[in-house]
This record gives structure tokens, C-alpha cells and sequence, in this order.
């Protein structure tokens, strides 16, 4: 990912077998019970408010996206309740882990923000995608192998110079510290351009 890209980019493109009305299984990361970085998001979203071709990710629908499964319609109701269950085993074997999140990532698609240090997640996606192989026969496994930790502050929906977005956060936000102690498996919908999500199961890393 540059740092500075020249020009935004419409995000919401159809992705592969993404259609209106199709659900995904998805294992995030959500910020519900986080408001300190719920309001790091706010302030970063308050300096891009009235930007042209930006959509303000809503504060209940801030997460950090972990592991795309697949398409709900392609996954068995035994093989979730296998997946959840092999996940639980993983991560409670895990203590929680605690990161920094505020490191401004600039995106053509995207303004993000990063975590610190960028690799300590990744005993928890490690255990997420060792549950899926376990138990899912239909997955997206092998389609996203690399992991990048962020949380999306906004996505765009145009073509345009992206230098009025940096200099909007030229100032940078104080970090905050983020605390992971689970990890939330959710079905998630595009509508418009906005994802939505019911939670299917909460599983906790060791207490």
C-alpha cells in the first residue's frame, strides 16, 4: 500500500461472485466495546467531512476484517458450527493481545488506520484460518494470503486527486491502545455502499 497514493478510486466495485443480496462469512475484528478508538475514528472523520467522493464508515460498522471464509451459500450449517467450534479451541488457547491503532494508511480505495506493532495480530488470524481449512470445504482461503491489520476510516466511491484527502490528516491522531480479547464471525451484506453484518458467534481468546 503507498503511503500517498496520486488519485482516488471507486472501492465499491463488484468483487468476484459478489452480487447484490449475497452474504459472506467473515471473521472481524469489531470495535463495539472499544470508544476510545471509536472516537480516534471520529476525529479522523471529522477532518474528512464535506470531502467529495468519500463514504464515512458509521460508528457500528467499524471493524477490522480478519478472514473472508466465503459465501454463506456455499457453506454448510454443520460446517460453521465446526468452524466456530475449532476457532474457539485456537483462540482460547491464545491471551488476548494488546496493539496500537492510529497509524494513518492511505489507500486508493480507502483511509485507514493501521496497528503497531503490524504483526502481533497474527497468532489470531493464524488460528481463524486454521479453523476454516479445518472444517469448510468451499473457502476463500487462498485468495487473500496476506494480512495487513487496519481498520477503515472511509472508503471512496470516485476518481479524483487524492491530495485533498492527505492534506485533510496532515495533522496525524494520537494513537490509542487496542485491546483484542475476540473475535466475532459475522455474516456480512453490501447494501449500497455500506456493509452490514448480523453476528453468527463470539468467540473469546483465553480469559
Amino acid at each position: 500500500m503507498s503511503p500517498y497514493p496520486a488519485r482516488m478510486s471507486d472501492h465499491w466495485w463488484w468483487r468476484p461472485g459478489v452480487r447484490p443480496g449475497r452474504r459472506l462469512l467473515v471473521w472481524h475484528i469489531l470495535l463495539h466495546d472499544q470508544p476510545e478508538l471509536r472516537a480516534l475514528v471520529r476525529q479522523c472523520q471529522d477532518k474528512l467531512d464535506g470531502l467529495d467522493g468519500l463514504d464515512l464508515i458509521p460508528e457500528e460498522w467499524l471493524h477490522m476484517t480478519t478472514q473472508i471464509v466465503g459465501f454463506a451459500d456455499e457453506i454448510r450449517a454443520a460446517e460453521v458450527d465446526t468452524m466456530v467450534d475449532e476457532a474457539a479451541k485456537r483462540l482460547g488457547a491464545l491471551e488476548p493481545i494488546e496493539v496500537e491503532l492510529g497509524r494513518l494508511w492511505f489507500h486508493s480505495e480507502a483511509v485507514m488506520l493501521g496497528v503497531r506493532p503490524s504483526r502481533a495480530l497474527h497468532p489470531v488470524r493464524e488460528a481463524i484460518r486454521e479453523a476454516v481449512a479445518a472444517s469448510v470445504h468451499v473457502h476463500q482461503l487462498d485468495d487473500d494470503p496476506e494480512w495487513t491489520p487496519h481498520v477503515s476510516v472511509a472508503y471512496s466511491h470516485a476518481d479524483r486527486p487524492a491530495e485533498p484527502v492527505v492534506s485533510a490528516l496532515a495533522l496525524r491522531p494520537a494513537p490509542r491502545p487496542l485491546r483484542v480479547s475476540e473475535v466475532h464471525l459475522v455474516e456480512q451484506v453490501r447494501e449500497g455502499r455500506l456493509y452490514r453484518w448480523d453476528v453468527r458467534a463470539e468467540v473469546p481468546l483465553a480469559a
